[in-house]
């Protein structure tokens, strides 16, 4: 299980009421948090049909198991004509993001095969996030750890809020954003040391401590995040196509940012400078 790099921050339901769960899937926990003035049975049912979707996603992309179709096409077994459909447009959304970033984001580049693992989370979070909405649900958050897709409003006009986490301490948060309708990702190497490979170089040799990205996409979020973190501000310049999207930036102790996202600073914990 890992420590969520961000996570939904505590606020009044201010009369709402809410539906939590939390679902084991991936090797880390998926956290479901649904919220209305009033909900009904049907609102378990919404998040149990999402949560068995995470199962399905997993066994279409664990690169753990000998029986995913992305392991046959990791070991030559299969071809990507063979895929499933969603397989082949999950590596075709993968590939847009390896253009955007100049290869710096690259499942085709990591050791044993292709690994679409840095873009799926946060698309499978979607994904949920959708179903459940689908079902009449508007106001849900989906965490897939640290990947947090946002839909609606967490109590009466009031939208969701989103901690980004201090690199140094996974209790404390340095920067908050007010998100509605959108993907908060972040990335860093938190727990598991230099695990963050540059395909380029072939080193885990990296510019950031952190990278969050505010996007529509959770995909590209969780991609664009890992990216971010391997390339530092010279990724900036990926977002020249994305206007309406943020990124947070940690480096040694002090942070930069931009984008709409953090243009509000009233309920930031920490707004410039040192996170320290």
């Amino acid at each position: 299980m890992t420590i969520d790099a961000s996570k939904t921050v505590a606020a009044s339901l201010n009369g709402w009421v809410r539906e939590v769960h939390a679902e084991e899937v991936w090797g880390t926990v998926v956290t479901f948090d649904v919220r209305d003035e009033t909900l009904d049975e049907g609102a378990q049912a919404a998040i149990a049909e999402a949560a068995a979707y995470l199962h399905q996603v997993d066994a279409w992309f664990s690169t753990y198991r000998m029986d995913t179709p992305i392991t046959a096409l990791r070991s030559g077994i299969a071809t990507i004509d063979q895929m499933p459909a969603v397989v082949r447009d999950v590596l075709e959304r993968c590939a847009i993001v390896r253009d955007l970033t100049h290869g710096v984001f690259d499942p085709w580049a990591v050791s044993g095969g292709i690994d679409p693992s840095g873009f799926v989370k946060g698309w499978a979070a979607d994904v949920a996030a959708d179903m459940i909405v689908a079902r009449g649900y508007n106001n849900v958050a989906v965490n897939a750890a640290g990947d947090v897709t946002l839909r609606g409003y967490q109590s009466p006009d009031q939208p969701w809020i989103v901690g980004i986490r201090h690199p140094d301490d996974p209790m404390a948060v340095v920067r908050t954003v007010e998100a509605l309708d959108c993907a908060v990702a972040t990335s860093g190497e938190y727990e598991r040391g230099k695990h963050i490979l540059d395909p380029i170089t072939g080193t885990t040799n990296v510019k950031l401590t952190s990278a969050t990205v505010v996007g529509a996409d959770g995909g590209i979020a969780d991609a664009l995040a890992t990216a971010l973190v391997i390339a530092g501000v010279d990724g900036v310049e990926w977002f020249t196509d994305l206007p309406h999207w943020s990124a947070y930036l940690i480096k040694d102790g002090n942070a930069s940012f931009f984008g709409p996202a953090f243009e509000v600073v009233a309920h930031n914990a920490t707004s410039t400078g040192s996170t320290s």
